[in-house]
């Protein structure tokens, strides 16, 4: 994933992975994804995203259905290993996008993340850092 161009998008550049890897619309650009999400009333610069309903919605407007789960690291790796989505550690005020899991025991979650290192993650939320950073509300598509 391309880095986020400010601190305020990782809500948008995930949002755009998802729609992007999915073949939703492998031309969406951040720009439009922002537009479509809602600048300023859902993600602004004082903010970021505002609301998970702001990210429902944008996922309404491509015909997805999704839903917000507030989840265990026991949950979270179920939900990720059917589904894509947005994964939101409240502990870090940052999204990513949700790419699958590693399969091991006892398992990390792979993540698409705009801003690699942030709060120590890179690619995989591990059981360890996801407690550390919790609660977790995941936006993941219904499969």
């Amino acid at each position: 994933m391309e880095p986020q161009q400010y601190s305020w998008t990782c809500s948008v550049a995930s949002f755009t992975w998802v729609i992007n890897s999915t073949g939703t619309d492998p031309n969406l650009t951040r720009e439009r994804a922002l537009e479509i999400i809602g600048y300023p009333n859902c993600v602004n610069e004082t903010y970021g995203c505002m609301s998970a309903d702001c990210l429902i919605q944008a996922y309404n407007y491509f015909g997805l259905q999704a839903k917000q789960l507030w989840v265990t690291f026991d949950q979270a790796y179920s939900v990720i290993s059917e589904t894509t989505g947005q994964i939101n550690p409240i502990g870090m005020y940052h999204y990513m996008a949700m790419r699958g899991v590693d399969g091991s025991d006892p398992g990390s979650l792979w993540v698409a993340n705009s801003a690699p290192g942030y709060r120590g993650v890179y690619d995989t939320l591990t059981r360890s850092q996801f407690n550390s950073l919790g609660p977790v509300q995941l936006i993941y598509l219904v499969p």
